[in-house]
């Protein structure tokens, strides 16, 4: 098979992006037909003049979000969407130094040189001196227009959704915006089927308004869609782009799939969009709420490890349908965010800080992903198998451990980590570690701490 896309070498955006985007579009267009073989890498560095780097990067991307699938010894094939597709499947939405070592905080935070304090300061001072922001008197219930108006743009263009400011709603934390969610969909839910493991926090808040909570189980193989079919939830709670906290990504055939269920049995997706922006390897995977077009996905997104954790903004996305219930109830909450911070963050994502903010916060933690897996590797390679590294603040791993789950707990508390134990596969346990918050020349005591958690 030929591929011959147009690619334009003088623009800003990378080949393999362009090369990325031509693919999925011939692919999502029914051009490129399921099981058709792409070029080998060779083939196309060579007959579209592109460095094998550039062809590679590309298919990565496309391998990552399931559009094609790298068969060894055979090849990269076209996967088969055609079960999935329905009207209108296209991307036309698209625009263009630490103190202490107490890694118990330290690695659930984020790196303390990473925020642009200066700027911050230098916003918020504009902010609170400027009569036209009307910071004497309250908030809007759904969030000031000014950020949600960027939150939308955000979502649009950094996370290929397809929402309009309307459709945004503010507030400090996922777990407050959930029990707005209920407020609005209880008298047709009562039950939700959630990730086994997945978000406990959001899990919770479901428990505390009485929900029937249905565990699906959840392994690297993906999600598995037959079991919530028969769980018989029209509710579901999950993070697509980046699991939490296995760090799977779901391709795009169980997401059309996915899409399908909801729409066929009038249900409804929450989709909770956790680390999804900070990948190492390629772009950030699209989120699931770009690809809804029958109004069957809430979208959950907040500004805790993109800037600060202080900073407490998170947003929550409701599909147009669900708006006349939202404003039936919404005077029964007051807004939860600072106003002057909400107008404050609005500034900062307007004059383009925010994306200066991302591009560095990917350079460090990929630094920091790196010198932490190449510790673990050199110290701990007969007894550590790091499963998935790749992208979001944390890494998971696999180990024989001979302690039990309360002397782990112990270990890892009184030698101040955060360690979070997954479970068990096999005779192996299976953790997560977040690694943000800890500066880079500690990061091999880190380990070595690491070690003395479940090895002594």
């Amino acid at each position: 098979m030929i591929i011959s896309p147009i690619l334009d070498k003088t623009s800003n955006k990378a080949l393999y992006i362009q090369l990325y985007e031509y693919i999925k579009s011939e692919i999502t267009l029914g051009l490129l037909k399921p099981d058709s073989k792409l070029p080998s890498i060779r083939e196309a560095s060579s007959s579209l003049n592109l460095s094998k780097t550039t062809i590679e990067n590309a298919y990565s991307q496309l391998v990552a979000e399931g559009y094609i699938e790298n068969l060894p010894k055979k090849g990269y094939f076209v996967c088969d969407l055609s079960e999935y597709s329905y009207e209108n499947f296209t991307d036309n939405h698209k625009k263009t130094v630490c103190k202490t070592v107490d890694f118990k905080y330290l690695n659930d935070g984020v790196d303390n040189g990473s925020f642009d304090i200066s700027s911050w300061k230098r916003i918020y001072n504009k902010v609170i001196s400027d009569k036209a922001t009307e910071i004497y008197t309250n908030g809007s219930f759904q969030g000031e227009s000014i950020l949600r108006d960027e939150i939308a743009n955000f979502v649009n263009t950094m996370r290929g959704g397809n929402t309009s400011p309307d459709q945004v709603i503010v507030g400090a934390g996922v777990q407050y915006l959930l029990g707005v969610l209920i407020g609005i969909i209880k008298d047709n839910h009562n039950s939700v089927a959630v990730e086994n493991p997945g978000y406990k926090k959001a899990e919770f808040i479901f428990e505390d308004y009485m929900f029937d909570v249905k565990h699906i189980n959840i392994t690297d193989n993906s999600y598995p869609i037959d079991t919530l079919k028969t769980s018989e939830a029209k509710l579901v709670y999950l993070s697509p782009s980046h699991q939490y906290p296995l760090g799977t990504i779901m391709p795009v055939n169980k997401r059309m799939e996915l899409l399908d269920w909801a729409y066929k049995n009038s249900g409804l997706i929450i989709e909770d969009d956790y680390d999804a922006i900070i990948r190492y390897g390629g772009m950030p995977i699209p989120c699931l709420q770009g690809l809804d077009k029958h109004n069957c996905v809430i979208y959950l997104g907040s500004f805790s490890k993109v800037l600060l954790p202080a900073l407490r903004i998170s947003f929550m996305i409701i599909p147009k349908n669900l708006l006349p219930k939202y404003h039936n109830i919404k005077s029964k909450y007051t807004q939860s965010t600072s106003k002057i911070d909400q107008i404050v963050l609005a500034n900062f994502m307007k004059e383009g800080y925010m994306l200066k903010h991302i591009r560095k916060i990917k350079r460090i933690y990929k630094k920091k992903n790196l010198l932490l897996t190449n510790s673990i590797k050199e110290k701990y390679s007969d007894k550590i198998n790091i499963i998935n590294s790749d992208s979001g603040l944390h890494i998971v791993f696999e180990s024989l451990i001979k302690k039990n789950e309360g002397d782990l707990n112990k270990a890892a508390t009184d030698n101040h980590i955060l360690l979070n134990i997954i479970g068990k596969v096999e005779s192996k346990t299976l953790f997560s570690l977040n690694y943000s918050g800890i500066c880079m020349e500690d990061i091999s005591s880190f380990t070595d701490m690491l070690g003395k958690v479940l090895f002594e």
